[in-house]
């Protein structure tokens, strides 16, 4: 929120932080002040908290837990008061109102004012967030055949129930759990590894690489393509029919390799350590995504409380890197160049 409603109001120099935040759909929800930006924004994180937290109090939870878990969820943080996490209630109504909740926050705050407000830009013609309830639903459909056809749950009822709550959760980078997704077989561990880099949506409460960066890195690649069997055509790179600049384009291309760079550097200090690759890799994909569980060692009934001093450090360190958008911690340092 610090990022989209603060900084803009600060100068050009400032916009720089809140560009990282906002793709160029969050850009043209936003044309309104910052006291107005502030308001929306408000009005939909509160409004939804406290429609989640009244669902959660008549699906079976104490106030208490109905509170705390729905400022979770719209936070996408995946803070729980059960050891347990949301497996402790063993119900599908819970985690189907959480499921509700976590989804929507992972989708930028902009669009769903522009829904409610009835605007044209709104969740149902957006690109981009049918791009991620579209990943999300393949996914998750996809791990629950395997998790069938390897016998780990007897009905594909209960195999989609969990399959559809796990992906959700780390999709959406709140890290709630309801399964030990360590022992399910390989192709669902590398698809929610895929749902751990690419996450939500841009000017959202999620992490990770965001699929407004996904979906255009995808269409340049798709592009130049199609320019490599047509030399003289021109092909502009476009999402939700707006043309991407030369500028946005290259800043999304740095970040991925970036995001990669940082992702293998933090393989290889765990590793030192003497955690296995699929620990490093996970929890090193994990931390800049802010998902919270990896694989391995740090899976999602296990958590980071065994790892040695140092590496609790780096992964600190790697959280905030991946919270703050890289550049955003970067421009951050170099507060004094802002005047």
């Amino acid at each position: 929120m610090f990022a989209l409603v603060i900084l803009p109001s600060m100068g050009k120099s400032r916009h720089m932080l809140t560009s990282v935040e906002m793709s160029s759909i969050a850009k043209d929800n936003f044309h309104y002040r910052s006291k107005v930006i502030f308001r929306l924004l408000t009005t939909i994180y509160f409004g939804l908290t406290l429609i989640t937290t009244v669902a959660l109090k008549y699906a079976g939870m104490t106030w208490f837990d109905a509170a705390t878990h729905a400022m979770s969820s719209c936070s996408t943080c995946g803070l729980s008061t059960k050891n347990a996490s949301v497996a402790f209630w063993d119900s599908p109504l819970i985690e189907g109102i959480m499921m509700a909740a976590m989804t929507l926050s992972a989708i930028h705050f902009g669009i769903l004012y522009a829904t409610l407000t009835g605007r044209k830009n709104n969740i149902f013609r957006s690109e981009v967030v049918r791009t991620y309830i579209g990943m999300m639903v393949v996914i998750a459909l996809i791990i629950a055949f395997s998790l069938v056809a390897e016998e780990v749950y007897p009905s594909f009822g209960e195999a989609m129930r969990h399959a559809s709550f796990q992906v959700v959760s780390i999709t959406t980078t709140s890290g709630f759990a309801t399964a030990d997704t360590n022992t399910w077989p390989a192709i669902a561990i590398v698809l929610l590894v895929i749902c751990s880099v690419i996450c939500g949506c841009a000017g959202s409460t999620s992490g990770g690489m965001k699929v407004d960066r996904v979906l255009i890195a995808a269409k340049v690649v798709r592009n130049r393509m199609k320019i490599q069997l047509h030399p003289n055509a021109i092909i502009r790179t476009k999402v939700d029919g707006i043309v991407q600049e030369d500028s946005t384009i290259s800043l999304v291309m740095t970040f991925i390799v970036t995001y990669i760079i940082l992702v293998l550097i933090g393989t290889v200090v765990y590793t030192l350590f003497g955690c296995d690759i699929l620990t490093g890799f996970t929890a090193s994909i994990a931390c800049i995504s802010n998902v919270g569980p990896g694989f391995g060692q740090v899976g999602s009934m296990s958590n980071f409380s065994e790892l040695p001093a140092l590496l609790k450090l780096m992964s600190t360190m790697l959280m905030l890197i991946g919270r703050l958008e890289i550049f955003g911690l970067i421009q951050l340092l170099f507060i004094r160049s802002w005047r």
